[in-house]
């Protein structure tokens, strides 16, 4: 029998108890085929290290990757030109790229960033859900979340990072600007991005799990999370 999502903050009558303890590896794996277990059994002692770890290592798997293949210089350039800029210009930005301090700006800033983007992404949930809707989770649980769903969000920076290197761009559309123009504009941009099937995958998983430890529903998890998918949305849309 399919259960109706319920939107409000009221927990459901039959509360999902904490499942069986899992490893940092089941999780890992479980995160993309069972994400409800994962989170029961991560509900009262939720995981931070082993996602992070995991998501770091892929930033620089993934960096070192899109400097070695210069797709980071050509979308650099390709920007500057459309913009106008002199040739000195363009030629110091090629000149960094040849340097080693290519990988700063391709390793070292994704990997402080994912740092960033875990804490940035726990506040918002637990302003969201804590404070807005009335959960009572620990701030730690809310990182455990924004990571295991990173976690799952590699698979969507790993199509692009393939596409990207095969195109020379990581001007790359997942969503419904596959089928749109090369050039969309802003609203066009934040609609592919809205309706990329791999997005959508990584923060259903944050919903779910956001649902689950609040021991509320996938309703309440999608509320909370929301504003930190339209940052991401515009965000993203902006750099395209």
């Amino acid at each position: 029998m399919e259960e109706s999502i319920q939107i409000s903050g009221a927990a459901p009558a039959e509360l999902p108890p904490a499942g069986p303890p899992m490893s940092a590896i089941q999780t890992l794996v479980g995160v993309f085929t069972k994400p409800k277990a994962v989170f029961q059994a991560l509900s009262d002692r939720p995981r931070v290290l082993a996602p992070i770890l995991i998501l770091v290592a892929v930033q620089a798997v993934l960096g070192i990757v899109l400097v070695q293949s210069g797709v980071l210089a050509n979308d650099a350039i390709a920007r500057l030109e459309a913009q106008g800029k002199p040739q000195e210009a363009i030629d110091a930005v090629q000149q960094v790229f040849e340097s080693p301090a290519r990988f700063a700006l391709g390793v070292v800033g994704p990997v402080l960033g994912v740092g960033f983007s875990l804490l940035a992404g726990g506040f918002l949930l637990y302003f969201m859900a804590n404070l807005m809707l009335g959960a009572r989770l620990r701030f730690r649980h809310y990182v455990s979340i924004a990571a295991y769903g990173g976690v799952v969000a590699i698979v969507d920076q790993g199509v692009r990072t393939a596409l990207g290197v095969t195109r020379g761009t990581l001007s790359v559309r997942l969503g419904v600007g596959a089928f749109l123009a090369d050039s969309p504009g802003l609203l066009l941009r934040v609609l592919d991005s809205a309706t990329d099937p791999l997005l959508l995958w990584a923060f259903a998983v944050e919903a779910l799990g956001v649902g689950v430890m609040a021991r509320k529903t996938f309703g309440f998890g999608v509320l909370a999370v929301l504003p930190g998918f339209l940052i991401l949305l515009l965000a993203s849309s902006l750099q395209a």
